[in-house]
């Protein structure tokens, strides 16, 4: 009995095939690696507020290094962010395991796009090193505001150029990949991300 082989147009189909639900499958784990970034930079988020509000229940008062960079730039940089490391309210360490909230180093706390970036270059990087996606970073370093007269409300956290006052102890926000924060009324649709709900915001003045 003679045995019959594949021919070329049959091949050629399977190779095709074979093509397409490659394509798709890549697109479908760039889509979900994407999504897994921005899920652990808003948990970094949360978390990071919750740990600013836990810090001033507990002490009663804002560490003086908190109070002087929100005076400053509004960033959570290495002296903002130390006394969240001493009390023991967040584990900020330079590698990534066995925390969840990994991203303090020389810098502060900084984003996860920023982190791979920290992680690859080692103590090369430094504040003007880009990060892929968009910004260096400097802009992935998280912002914050605090209530710093016990009234209930942050009032006027500079988000995007704008004047946002907010029903909280402690907001923190910072910029998604690409490494622009976004006016606040126009940052709500975009990759931004906040510690805050809608609900939360009191006013927006310009």
């Amino acid at each position: 009995m003679k045995r019959r082989g594949f021919t070329l147009i049959e091949i050629l189909v399977v190779i095709g095939i074979i093509a397409t639900l490659m394509g798709v499958m890549i697109a479908s784990v760039s889509t979900f690696l994407k999504s897994a970034d921005k899920a652990r930079c808003q948990e970094l988020v949360s978390n990071t507020a919750t740990a600013l509000a836990a810090l001033f229940q507990k002490e009663g008062a804002w560490p003086r290094a908190l109070i002087k960079g929100h005076n400053g730039n509004n960033l959570l940089d290495e002296n903002a962010a130390l006394p969240l490391a001493k009390g023991k309210y967040m584990t900020l360490t330079q590698n990534s395991t066995g925390t969840k909230l990994s991203g303090y180093d020389r810098f502060g706390i900084v984003t996860p796009w920023a982190f791979k970036v920290i992680k690859q270059h080692g103590s090369s990087t430094t504040l003007s090193t880009k990060v892929p996606g968009g910004g260096t970073i400097q802009d992935h370093i998280l912002h914050y505001a605090l209530d710093l007269d016990g009234d209930g409300v942050i009032e006027g956290a500079p988000i995007g150029g704008e004047s946002v006052s907010i029903r909280a102890t402690a907001a923190v926000w910072c910029c998604g990949k690409d490494g622009k924060i976004e006016a606040y009324a126009a940052g709500l649709k975009t990759d931004d991300i906040y510690s805050w709900t809608i609900g939360q915001t009191r006013e927006v003045q310009k």
